[in-house]
């Protein structure tokens, strides 16, 4: 009964050791490397703004008020871009260049931008 007992004793051990070392070794992978990521976009006329994490309209709610959909539906979160490059995320339903343009509410940064809105 002894043996019994020490054997599951020493099994728990084990199954907790290799489960930690599993965690530790999870964690080091894990670790993404450190990429520079975008971090401003300026548009003409303003001061150049802090890209906020998630979509563009994040950071360009405020200079967007036509932006009403939220969903690429209405256009009025477009923005031509002027240089950079983003990345669509979201496939819209308004016509859009992609070649001049973007929607705010579509896209994610992935370099610093320079862009106008349109009047």
């Amino acid at each position: 009964m002894i043996f019994l007992i020490a054997f599951l004793a020493l099994s728990l051990l084990a199954g907790v050791a290799l489960t930690l070392w599993g965690l530790l070794q999870l964690a080091r992978h894990r670790k993404a490397p450190k990429v520079n990521a975008p971090n401003t976009i300026s548009i003409e006329d303003h001061e150049a703004l802090s890209i906020e994490p998630g979509v563009l309209l994040n950071t360009l709610w405020a200079h967007l008020p036509n932006a009403e959909c939220q969903a690429g539906e209405c256009g009025g979160c477009k923005v031509q871009l002027l240089s950079g490059n983003v990345k669509w995320v979201q496939e819209p339903v308004v016509d859009v260049n992609r070649g001049t343009h973007f929607l705010a509410c579509s896209c994610v940064a992935q370099t610093d931008l320079h862009c106008r809105i349109p009047t």
